[in-house]
């Protein structure tokens, strides 16, 4: 899972991407996308571990990619290869500020986090309708000479549908399309199917208040567009991030957090993408396993290895929140809370998996 985030400049971005991958921050401007592996803070996984006291413990991964900023006054050329670098991504962060800092100023005619969404969203829209009417015209010429395939007619009725929503500035997500559908055009990387998180950078005021200049009407954005939503400061964040687990457990109660927004986001994300995670259990290891939702039990055990999806038997089922209150494998054993699942019955998030597969 490739998640890219995006913003303006100025935005803090880089901030957010250095705290979630756990790297010094460098604020020296990239010309390039810089990629990193961050660990999905899962308290399940560190309260199995306790329990197991396992030789290693396996958090999930996301891979992310920190984007250059986009500059909206740049040339054509400049926005088309800053737009290029996050065509491939699964899904997007798009980072948007709203903290004020008199030593930091906001990007022109971009001042407020309503200003930054809309900027970000006529952009893609834009990149979308030119992919999209330039492969309409390709295909059009294609039909017209009668040399197109029944796969390509069928591609020429779904992006024009496609080219409707997006000229009415909506995205293409709004187009209901099925898997194969969406598998036929998934070669435009069209940005407007992706799935989005809106970041709002925050500080610590505005934190505090819940509050920042233009909020109800991104809100309202974000609703209409099916995307999630965070508020995160940044500054806090890397406030959290510098102390103690002591003094962090006690800036976070000062503050009324409960978790750090960095955990919160990795969540969102999952959420929002439409992920779950499985664990297994035992004295080797204790890990997680990064899946989609409706996954069932054959198709889970490849996340392992192909091995024991291809020779699965049965999977030995517990839930997570019998084990931490319980505290032993036996007991929901004996309380019948431990049962076998066939290979098509739908893996739930929290579930123990001991996989039984012939050699």
């Amino acid at each position: 899972m490739k998640i890219g985030i995006f913003g303006l400049p100025m935005s803090g971005k880089t901030t957010i991407f250095s705290l979630l991958t756990e790297q010094d921050y460098d604020p020296s401007y990239k010309s390039d996308a810089e990629e990193k592996v961050a660990l999905v803070k899962d308290e399940r996984i560190t309260n199995l571990s306790k329990m197991y006291n396992p030789k290693k413990t396996t958090y999930a991964t996301i891979n992310l990619v920190d984007i250059p900023s986009f500059d909206s006054k740049a040339d054509a050329k400049e926005k088309s290869r800053i737009l290029q670098m996050i065509q491939n991504v699964d899904a997007m962060v798009l980072v948007l500020r709203a903290f004020e800092n008199e030593q930091v100023p906001f990007p022109e005619e971009n001042e407020t986090p309503l200003k930054q969404l809309n900027t970000l969203i006529s952009e893609m829209i834009f990149r979308d309708i030119e992919v999209v009417e330039n492969r309409i015209e390709r295909l059009n010429n294609s039909i017209k000479k009668n040399k197109a395939s029944k796969e390509e007619q069928k591609e020429y009725e779904i992006i024009t549908k496609i080219s409707e929503v997006l000229n009415e500035e909506k995205f293409a997500k709004d187009v209901e399309l099925s898997d194969d559908e969406e598998k036929l055009i998934s070669s435009l990387s069209l940005f407007t199917l992706k799935p989005m998180i809106v970041v709002v950078n925050v500080d610590e005021d505005q934190f505090m208040n819940d509050d920042y200049d233009g909020k109800e009407e991104v809100l309202d954005i974000v609703k209409r567009l099916d995307l999630a939503y965070l508020e995160i400061s940044g500054k806090i964040e890397a406030d959290i991030n510098g102390l103690d687990e002591e003094e962090k457990k006690e800036f976070m109660e000062e503050l009324n957090i409960k978790s750090p927004g960095i955990d919160r986001l990795s969540k969102v994300v999952y959420d929002h993408i439409g992920l779950i995670s499985y664990f297994t259990v035992g004295e080797d290891e204790v890990r997680a396993w990064t899946i989609k939702k409706n996954t069932n039990m054959k198709e889970a055990a490849g996340a392992i290895h192909t091995a024991l999806s291809k020779n699965f038997i049965k999977a030995q089922v517990m839930k997570y929140k019998d084990l931490i209150e319980y505290k032993s494998e036996q007991t929901l054993k004996d309380k019948g809370l431990v049962k076998l699942a066939g290979k098509d019955e739908i893996v739930e998030d929290g579930d123990i998996l001991e996989i039984r597969a012939n050699p």
